[in-house]
């Protein structure tokens, strides 16, 4: 009898190990939620971008050049990867394959640099283009990240910083792709480098409002 009882024991936790080390599947609303927050965030940063900067005045003779083609590639590589990763952080138990997910932006942002042509220097065309870009990707961000860390509420995620910080990472993408609009050093390693640093900044900014607004 005690024997059974402990063959039982050790079978209950077996089968509970088992479903504790087992991913769980995905969000069934998440995603939708997540789709109709990027489509309302971009409109709303680029209204940000478009009220406060203003839309450069060549863009429509522009908007086909490999320049800009190759900042706006570059951003929606960005925020493709900020999608699946913050859709990762609101899953328990999924993985988030960081390197895998921003390989294709970092291989534009590097194939741009080796093939592209400009003469804009890392401080850009104008005395204040590094502050503004970086104002100005922040600024456009915001309503972003409150709205992906809205619809991560509604999820499980059970890293809360984490999980702000890729809310971050979409946020920043956005905003950096409205802010194409608005945009004139059109230089690779001006965009590399700002472009990049402006979405870590919204990364550190969702990490820090993930961790009491995501909080179980």
């Amino acid at each position: 009898m005690e024997h059974d009882t402990q063959r039982q024991t050790d079978a209950l936790i077996q089968r509970l190990a088992g479903e504790a080390g087992a991913v769980r599947p995905q969000h069934p609303a998440l995603l939708p939620r997540l789709l109709a927050a990027t489509g309302i965030s971009l409109a709303l940063a680029v209204l940000v971008v478009a009220a406060a900067f203003g839309i450069r005045d060549d863009l429509a003779s522009h908007v086909f050049s490999p320049m800009y083609l190759y900042k706006a590639v570059a951003m929606v590589c960005f925020a493709i990867a900020g999608l699946s990763l913050v859709r990762a952080a609101g899953t328990p138990g999924a993985s988030l394959r960081l390197a895998v997910a921003l390989a294709p932006a970092v291989l534009v942002l590097v194939a741009g640099m080796m093939l592209l042509d400009d003469k804009v220097t890392l401080a850009g065309a104008r005395a204040v283009s590094v502050p503004v870009c970086l104002l100005a990707i922040v600024m456009a961000s915001l309503p972003a990240l409150a709205l992906m860390l809205l619809a991560l509420r509604r999820a499980t995620p059970t890293r809360p910083a984490l999980a702000g910080a890729m809310a971050g990472l979409l946020a920043g993408s956005i905003g950096a792709l409205a802010y194409t609009l608005a945009c004139v050093n059109d230089g690779t390693l001006f965009v590399s480098v700002w472009y990049s640093l402006a979405i870590l900044i919204a990364c550190a900014l969702g990490a820090l409002a993930g961790r009491s607004a995501l909080a179980w």
